[in-house]
């Protein structure tokens, strides 16, 4: 949810005051300057999360103790939005997703705080709230989310996969689901033909953290949705399968119909230099011919094995495209691999490689020097 350069400064007194200006207007008594003081007390150390947890403990001391009044004291400043309409930006509304499940996680409340976390989720989202009370509450948290798989907004449908990952990014594993993930997997069979690509990627995202655990189980459900030739479902299946795929993992790659041993002949493999700067690119072209029987689909990756500090190497697996080849029909591929510097690889001097791998085979490879 925060990849998108979204950073702690959201959190800062401007935000606050909005919270402020909001209770205020709905709560006669609410202690408006001290809550602005305390709420906006951020730990210059503390993240985006620190500060939300912050604003969320001045909630806690001044709206009152009894989550009922509290809690309908929240509803009162939600406004009105238009049908599907949500707002990234709405960030002012993750301290009361926090206060919700602090305060609200009580049996006695459940009902009060599922109206709540759904009317934020409509509007932000309470993916990382909602976690509490599929731990604590499970069974009566299971119920209410097999009804919102069905409501009319995208958002709240969404909920009930996020909320409910087992590895759900920037929040903590849900260790029962990851043990055994059968119960999401039965919300997520009711979502599997959505209309909404909001909501498809995040069923596809699920199965994708059930495949790291589960495998088997994650393979023969994503197998029989593959069956039903659904387009929605077959997008959902695909971006589940992304990263087996990415590794070559034989079930995946059958699932999506790929051949685990195909007749290919690899001819004029070339690398465009045998040295390449820092900085620089690098040239590759070959030809794949299909020399078997029947025609061919084709997943055509590369892998680069990258030096590391210790002179090992590391692989990274590059794509280049998907095509079907018919008997003794040929494709030449050209790609360029850039060796700029980037934040998320250091690159060091010495021998690299480049191998080619299709549908989960190697095939030649080719080596070249990476210097300053």
């Amino acid at each position: 949810m925060y990849k998108n350069g979204f950073s702690k400064e959201i959190f800062n007194k401007s935000l606050v005051v909005k919270i402020g200006n909001q209770l205020k207007t709905v709560f006669s008594e609410f202690e408006y300057i001290s809550f602005i003081s305390k709420a906006s007390s951020f730990n210059p150390k503390g993240g985006l999360k620190n500060r939300a947890n912050n604003i969320a403990d001045a909630l806690i001391e001044y709206l009152p103790d009894d989550f009922t009044i509290s809690g309908n004291i929240i509803k009162l400043t939600l406004k009105n939005i238009e049908p599907n309409q949500t707002n990234w930006n709405n960030f002012f509304l993750m301290p009361y997703a926090i206060y919700i499940e602090r305060k609200g996680s009580k049996e006695e409340y459940l009902n009060l705080s599922f109206d709540l976390l759904k009317a934020i989720t409509i509007r932000f989202t309470s993916e990382f709230s909602i976690r509490t009370f599929l731990v604590n509450f499970p069974e009566a948290t299971f119920m209410i989310l097999k009804q919102w798989v069905n409501d009319e907004n995208p958002h709240v449908r969404r909920l009930a996969s996020e909320g409910s990952r087992p590895r759900l990014p920037w929040a903590k594993d849900i260790k029962a689901f990851k043990k055994n993930p059968a119960p999401c997997i039965e919300l997520l069979k009711l979502l599997r033909n959505d209309d909404s690509k909001y909501v498809q990627k995040s069923v596809a995202n699920h199965m994708n953290d059930i495949t790291k655990d589960n495998p088997q189980l994650a393979f023969n459900t994503l197998e029989k949705w593959k069956k039903e030739n659904n387009p929605n479902t077959n997008w959902i299946v695909r971006h589940a399968l992304r990263n087996e795929l990415k590794k070559g993992t034989p079930k995946a790659l059958q699932i999506e119909g790929y051949s685990l041993s195909p007749q290919l002949h690899i001819s004029n493999f070339v690398l465009n230099s045998q040295k390449i700067k820092i900085g620089g690119f690098l040239s590759l072209t070959f030809t794949i011919t299909n020399n078997g029987k029947n025609k061919e689909n084709l997943m055509i990756d590369y892998i680069c094995d990258y030096v590391k500090s210790n002179g090992k190497t590391s692989p990274k697996t590059f794509k280049i495209t998907k095509r079907k080849l018919c008997k003794n029909e040929s494709i030449t591929i050209n790609k360029i691999q850039s060796f700029k510097p980037i934040s998320t690889r250091k690159l060091y001097e010495g021998e690299h490689k480049i191998k080619l791998f299709i549908n989960g085979k190697l095939f030649n490879e080719k080596s070249f020097e990476l210097t300053n």
